[in-house]
Formats: structure tokens, C-alpha cells, sequence
């Protein structure tokens, strides 16, 4: 079957995208408006997109924004403050994580609302999830609009924080256990998630050359 998007709803292009395009990585976000209320929601259009400088990408759609409101607070919130922090989503947080995806009515904590215990960030603003393996501390690099109630967020990571227990040092250089993080991502379908611990190894050592 052969789709033309500019013949296909947006509702339509979001089901073909996020049921193909898997697992997507997820950034469980935090943010904390002007009025010192908390905010948190997990968004699966993410990614990193550099590293000079260290660049991570939202997507936040408004499809979804609470009854009567322009936009998601995440976003509102986010410009108006410039910054945010982002937290990976590990097995044992998932269904917490899912909890905070509600649209709980305004001035209502997420956090709060499904228990998650945080802590202070250093450099920005809004608390981290503490539970989370890998965090990060960001403000906003630059925002494009790509509806009325839509936008892609790029925020340039200012810290990041990741457990001991999997770093390690190896002739000199940093080593990450990335499968001990034991993250999920999303998967095909609302409510599938997928669980990173099986991994696939190519030898690339065999390769005649480095540049695939």
C-alpha cells in the first residue's frame, strides 16, 4: 500500500509513523512554570542531534492538550521559561510513567498525582526524576512551530547525569553498560512498550573499512 500524506489526516499520518517507526526512545520531561508548579509527561518523538553543542529534540504535538487549552503545558511552559529536564524511562517506572501522561486539570502535579519522587536539578530550574538512570539538564536552543498548537522543541543538554553502576574504565576510556540502564522504549500501538535488554552484535571487525 502506497500513502500520499497529503492526502491523509493528521490523526492518519500519526498512526502510520508511530506504529512503523519503533522503538522510539522516551523523554519523560519535566518542567516548572512561573507560578512554581511542576509539571511532567513523557514524549516519544525524541532523540540526540549532536554533540557541538549537545543537542536533544522534542516533539510535542497539541492534539492531545487538555480541553479548552492551545497547547501541551510542557510546552506553554517551556517557552516560557527556557528550560526543562529529561529523564530515560526504565522498566520499573514505566507504568508511573504512563500515569503522568494524563491530562490531570490545570495547576494538578503529575508528579505528584502518581507519587514519582524528584530531585533538585543543578543548573536549571526544574526538579529531575530521581529514579531515572540517566538525566538531563537542558535549556532551550531553539523552537519551530510547526502548527498552531505544535512545535519541535531543541534543547542543548547543560548536564547530564548517569549511575555509577554502569560506568566503568577501560584502557583509559569511559565505558557505559547500556544494557544494565534496562530502559524501554515505544513500541507498535498505545500501551506497547518495548524492553531494551536483547541486544544484536555485529562483528565489525571483519569490515574492510569503518565507514558503515
Amino acid at each position: 500500500m502506497q500513502y500520499e500524506f497529503s492526502e491523509l489526516s493528521p490523526a492518519e499520518r500519526y498512526k502510520l509513523l508511530v506504529n512503523t517507526i519503533t522503538p522510539r526512545p522516551i523523554a519523560w520531561v519535566v518542567t516548572l512554570d512561573n507560578l512554581g508548579r511542576t509539571n511532567a509527561a513523557p514524549y516519544s518523538f525524541f532523540n540526540a542531534m549532536g554533540a557541538d553543542p549537545a543537542l536533544v529534540v522534542l516533539g510535542i504535538s497539541g492534539d492531545n492538550a487538555r480541553a479548552g487549552e492551545a497547547q501541551k503545558d510542557s510546552l506553554r511552559v517551556i517557552r516560557e521559561t527556557g528550560e526543562f529536564t529529561i529523564a530515560l524511562v526504565t522498566e520499573a517506572d514505566a507504568e508511573i510513567m504512563v500515569m503522568t501522561a494524563i491530562n490531570a486539570p490545570a495547576g494538578t502535579s503529575e508528579l505528584e498525582f502518581a507519587g514519582v519522587e524528584t530531585r533538585p536539578a543543578r543548573h536549571v530550574k526544574p526538579p529531575v526524576i530521581a529514579t531515572s538512570p540517566v538525566t538531563f539538564e537542558c535549556r532551550v536552543w531553539k523552537i519551530i512551530d510547526t502548527s498552531d498548537n505544535s512545535a519541535i522543541v531543541i534543547g542543548e543538554v547543560i548536564a547530564m547525569d548517569i549511575v555509577d553502576s554502569v560506568l566503568s574504565e577501560e584502557d583509559g576510556k569511559l565505558r557505559i553498560d547500556a544494557p544494565a540502564l534496562n530502559l524501554v522504549g515505544r513500541a507498535h500501538g498505545a500501551g506497547n512498550y518495548w524492553r531494551g535488554t536483547d541486544q544484536i552484535v555485529i562483528d565489525r571487525k571483519s569490515w574492510p573499512d569503518e565507514t558503515a
